[in-house]
């Protein structure tokens, strides 16, 4: 039960964009009506406790009114319940909060300690925190799932070994990674599934047909362990260095590559990333420093893979030079095995696909017509926002597209002018006028 009391408050509390985001007022759980507000008010909000807790909106509320995202651009934060607008924090971190004012009076929210229904574990909002002990052996029972959150340095394929064998009788390896961009990848005790660096949400389940706790412990795939940043294999691994006209494969997944070439030649070398649409490619030149401890990356260049492969053209390369090449993917092209993720090399100077995505919008495409507006963009595959503003930089209009969509149609409802059409999507964003008759 929630009990408001009427609290003051100074007018536009809020922001009227991501980017515009205002604090949420400090020690408050209520906000004024929110009158004159545009169709969305923007907010940040920290859970400064040590604790993960339960905010959101009071439970009288009749439609879903607030959402909270792990940041601009990812994706929505745990629910109690998937739909709800009570939302689970985890400590310390900063949420970006969207408020829809559909209706006048007042919000109510409360920031709340762990509730004693939750069992750490039990709940992927509640999970087990391990990252500290993340190679201790842990147990699930079968038909049982069980949560943890872990932290990683680099992007790898998980595995749940026990005794360094793979462990059958887990069934589900579920990976969640929970920073921006985030993205969900499956496998099994035999198979583990891709993560992405940084903070994951595990959830393991054990087989039914198991007959007693299954035994197992985290640990990642050496093999995969390709990264500048740490430089675990940076020039060593054969998996890492690329070499001109061979295709080099990569996870079909949410997935960080990191790849190395060395210029056999003086030239213009064309980079190709052949992925899911979103996946974004950067190429810059590498220097070791400090001994293999340290990586600088310069000159980089980035395009973003649409209706064709993404393509960077590297110029005025020098025999010797180093290269590192990142494939930073936010889906699956979902084709079958007869057509996976590649990265290639070559040499010369032609390019096809889409560069700078964020700075020529060259993949955005918007038409208004009869009260509505169709949308086209590669950044929508990623469950992008779409944002419509006037000339005075207020939103008028936005909507979410599915995952995995090329287009999106939204009602339009404004008077004739000119407004900014932007697309939110994970990593990038992009945006166009168009004028409205």
């Amino acid at each position: 039960m929630c009990v408001c009391a009427v609290t003051v408050h100074a007018d536009n509390v809020w922001g009227d964009t991501p980017e515009t985001a205002k604090p949420f007022p400090a020690g408050m759980w209520f906000l004024p009506t929110l009158d004159g507000a545009p169709s969305e008010a923007w907010f940040t909000y920290t859970n400064t406790t040590d604790n993960v807790v339960n905010w959101g909106n009071c439970p009288a509320a009749t439609e879903k009114q607030i959402y909270v995202y792990l940041c601009n651009g990812g994706q929505e934060a745990f629910q109690t319940e998937p739909g709800s607008d009570s939302y689970i924090l985890f400590p310390g971190k900063e949420y970006l909060v969207k408020i829809t004012p559909k209706a006048a009076g007042m919000f109510c929210m409360g920031q709340t300690g762990p509730n004693p229904n939750w069992v750490e574990g039990e709940f992927k909002y509640y999970p087990i925190d391990i990252t500290a002990i993340q190679n201790q052996n842990q147990s699930v029972n079968p038909g049982e799932t069980k949560w943890f959150k872990v932290k990683y340095d680099y992007a790898s394929r998980l595995k749940t070994d026990y005794f360094m064998a793979p462990v059958a009788n887990i069934e589900r390896v579920e990976a969640i990674h929970i920073e921006c961009p985030g993205g969900t990848n499956i496998g099994s005790g035999l198979i583990g599934p891709y993560i992405k660096a940084g903070e994951s949400v595990i959830g393991v389940t054990g087989s039914q047909s198991a007959t007693a706790p299954i035994p197992f412990g985290f640990a990642l795939d050496g093999q995969m362990e390709v990264n500048c940043g740490n430089n675990r294999g940076f020039g060593k691994a054969p998996v890492s260095k690329m070499t001109v006209g061979t295709k080099s494969g990569y996870p079909d997944a949410y997935y960080t590559v990191d790849r190395y070439f060395e210029v056999p030649e003086d030239g213009t070398y064309t980079f190709t990333n052949h992925g899911a649409k979103g996946t974004i490619l950067n190429v810059g030149k590498v220097e070791v420093v400090n001994g293999y401890n340290t990586c600088v990356w310069t000159d980089v260049k980035s395009a973003t893979v649409g209706n064709e492969d993404a393509k960077v053209v590297m110029t005025g390369l020098v025999a010797g030079d180093k290269l590192f090449i990142e494939s930073d993917a936010f889906g699956v092209i979902g084709e079958g095995t007869e057509n996976m993720p590649y990265l290639l090399v070559e040499k010369g100077g032609t390019t096809t696909g889409i560069a700078d995505i964020t700075a020529d919008g060259s993949t955005l495409k918007a038409t208004a017509a009869a009260g509505k507006l169709n949308v086209e963009s590669v950044l929508l595959a990623q469950g992008a926002e779409v944002a419509v503003y006037d000339m005075m930089a207020r939103k008028v209009a936005s909507a979410t597209s599915a995952e995995g969509a090329d287009s999106i149609e939204m009602n339009l409802d404004v008077n004739a002018g000119v407004y900014i059409v932007v697309v939110y999507g994970k990593g990038n964003s992009e945006s166009v006028k168009i004028a409205v008759k």
